[in-house]
C-alpha cells in the first residue's frame, strides 16, 4: 500500500523516520541532530505532510496524519539507513530551498484547482 505521489506507508515508527529523512535530507539521527530533524518534519506537516497514520497510532483517525513527536524522535536517536551515504543532506540553505520549492508546489496546484473550478462555474469564482 502506497500513499500520495508512491510513498510507501509507513507500518512503524522506524518506517516513518526513514521517509522523514529523506524529505529533511538528514540520513541519520544524532544527539546534535535530533531536534533539527524533528523541527524540520513539523514544517511538513505544517505544508500538509504527515507519515504517520493510524497504522502507527492508534489515536489517529483514518484520514489523519502526523510527523513524529520530539520524544518519538529521541528515543531514536543512533538511527540510520542504509542509503545514509547517498542520501541528499540539506544545510540550513539548502533545507530552505527544498521547503520552498514544496510551498511553490503547493501554490501552483492551489492556482490550478481554483482555476478548475472558475471554469466549471463558468468563470466565476465560488
Amino acid at each position: 500500500m502506497t500513499q500520495q505521489n508512491n510513498i510507501p506507508t509507513p507500518e512503524n515508527m522506524e518506517d516513518c523516520l526513514a521517509i522523514q529523512a529523506y524529505f529533511v535530507g538528514i540520513p541519520k539521527i544524532t544527539k546534535n541532530n535530533y531536534e533539527v530533524f524533528f523541527e524540520r518534519g513539523k514544517a511538513l506537516q505544517l505544508l500538509g505532510v504527515g507519515f504517520l497514520t493510524k497504522a502507527v497510532d492508534s489515536s489517529l483517525k483514518e484520514d489523519e496524519a502526523r510527523m513524529p513527536t520530539l520524544s518519538e524522535v529521541k528515543e531514536n536517536i543512533g538511527l540510520s539507513w542504509e542509503d545514509e551515504k547517498t542520501l541528499v543532506r540539506l544545510d540550513d540553505k539548502g533545507w530552505k530551498n527544498a521547503v520552498y520549492q514544496m510551498v511553490s508546489m503547493q501554490t501552483k496546484t492551489l492556482i490550478q484547482r481554483e482555476g478548475e473550478v472558475s471554469n466549471e462555474n463558468g468563470g466565476k469564482q465560488t
